[in-house]
């Protein structure tokens, strides 16, 4: 009934008053197959609608009112409704996006589920922001931000920043201990904070910024003693207060740092996302631990018509996760000297959402894995101790776009469920597509895809499709 509602509300606001922004649609279908399960870079940071069955068909088509930028109005408005549906072994059919925002100056208030990802990064090609990477389906929640970098007028415009704070919903998680094995209610808070130093009509810019999550909720089954009712729970939650030498929720977030060069031909963009977990806000657990990126991009596009071979962006990424030890543990007790990213002690479906995980795809479900390796029911993840490399190349030829990611990774499972040796995969997806004449905005894709290695099973896919994409006014 509140979908319903929601779409009613939307489409009545898009037929009303289209008028004074703009509206935008998508839609696309594809057919794919696979030797095994689908292949690795064909699913991951897909926002949760690629099944794990490696012969399925989608369908999705999204409609959505987005600002105006030409629009001087102190007020403005927006909305999503995107729908994908599946079949495979199985049918599945949901609302992947879902939301009404307003936005008051610079300003924005957003309700319900709207594709999103956190941290410092190249958002085109990289293998997945650590905290959260569009990896998931998106949940409910209820957003205040600054979405858009804001200049403080103190500085001369120097020092520009944006914010958002946010809670979601999860629903039902099994949890590990308590007077009940599974909690009703869940949630999901975040907060972030993030500063740019320099201008648009600079070349060289420099950003930094901390992003905070935490998983929380059912604490008067886990923390019995307390008698936390959900509202103190809640503000414990904000604050990572601590109550009998534990955190309330399931901690995880990043300390990020960036650079870029904006130069003639190129832009250069450098960046660090740096781990913390519970108990270790502002002591620093290590170094070793978090996702490094370099990219290139092209300032200007190539000439219309063009028929030779040009390069759009290339990416470099390392990721390492291997360390995991807290040199200051959470009230000084061993128990918190070693971490274990994405799983919980207390929530069993970890760092995840309808079964697929929030941050990186790099550390995945244990369902994904070969049957053979180790695993525990009490954890999300069954490998989350890992150094991985991954690449991603944009380029063009005869009018065709293409796009390459290629990942390997060395993989030793996690403190609880170690592999006797390390396990070494490999996983790349090769697209191409093409616009078409017949309809504006309209072009064909395909794409191969790949699984070799020692953690998922070997498996080779193809995919074909369609899209149609534009503007209504």
């Amino acid at each position: 009934m509140r979908v319903c509602l929601l779409c009613f509300s939307l489409c009545l606001a898009f037929s009303s008053y289209a008028q004074d922004s703009t509206v935008y649609y998508n839609a696309s279908i594809l057919v794919a197959g696979a030797t095994d399960q689908t292949p690795f870079w064909a699913r991951a940071n897909q926002n949760g609608s690629v099944p794990l069955n490696g012969n399925y068909g989608l369908a999705d088509i999204g409609l959505y009112k987005v600002y105006n930028p030409h629009n001087p109005r102190i007020f403005q408005w927006s909305g999503g409704l995107q729908g994908i549906g599946s079949y495979g072994k199985t049918g599945n059919l949901f609302l992947s996006d879902a939301f009404a925002a307003a936005k008051i100056g610079v300003v924005e208030i957003l309700a319900g589920q709207k594709r999103m990802v956190t941290g410092l990064m190249d958002t085109t090609l990289t293998s997945g922001s650590m905290s959260v990477s569009g990896n998931a389906r998106p949940f409910p929640r209820l957003q205040i931000s600054i979405p858009n970098y804001v200049p403080l007028y103190i500085t001369n415009e120097l020092v520009s920043i944006k914010f958002s704070y946010s809670d979601g919903y999860l629903g039902a998680s099994d949890v590990n201990y308590g007077s009940t094995p599974r909690i009703p209610k869940t949630y999901f808070h975040q907060k972030q904070l993030y500063l740019n130093f320099g201008n648009k009509s600079q070349r060289l810019n420099v950003y930094a910024g901390i992003n905070h999550q935490a998983m929380w909720g059912g604490e008067l089954s886990t923390f019995q003693l307390y008698k936390l009712k959900p509202t103190k729970a809640y503000w414990y939650t904000i604050i990572g207060k601590t109550v009998d030498h534990r955190k309330i929720g399931n901690h995880f977030g990043t300390i990020d740092v960036a650079g870029e060069w904006k130069g003639k031909n190129w832009t250069w963009f450098l960046y660090r996302q740096n781990i913390y977990e519970t108990g270790s806000l502002f002591k620093v657990i290590n170094f070793s631990d978090g996702l490094n990126g370099f990219s290139i991009k092209r300032n200007r596009p190539t000439p219309k018509g063009s028929s030779y071979l040009a390069f759009h962006s290339f990416l470099l990424e390392v990721l390492g996760t291997q360390n995991q030890i807290n040199n200051s543990p959470l009230s000084g007790l061993i128990l918190f000297e070693k971490g274990n990213y994405y799983n919980s002690y207390i929530y069993r479906r970890g760092w995840s959402y309808f079964g697929t995980g929030i941050g990186t795809p790099l550390l995945p479900a244990s369902g994904s894995t070969k049957s053979d390796l180790p695993r525990s029911n009490a954890e999300f993840s069954n490998n989350n101790r890992l150094w991985a490399f991954h690449t991603g190349i944009t380029a063009s030829w005869l009018n065709l776009k293409f796009a390459f990611r290629g990942t390997y990774s060395r993989n030793s499972g996690t403190f609880v469920s170690a592999y006797e040796s390390v396990k070494q995969q490999g996983s790349a997806l090769l697209t191409a597509e093409k616009n078409l004449k017949i309809l504006k905005g309209c072009s064909v894709f395909s794409g191969l895809s790949a699984d070799i290695g020692e953690l998922y099973p070997n498996s080779y896919g193809l995919q074909v499709g369609f899209r149609k994409n534009g503007f209504l006014d």
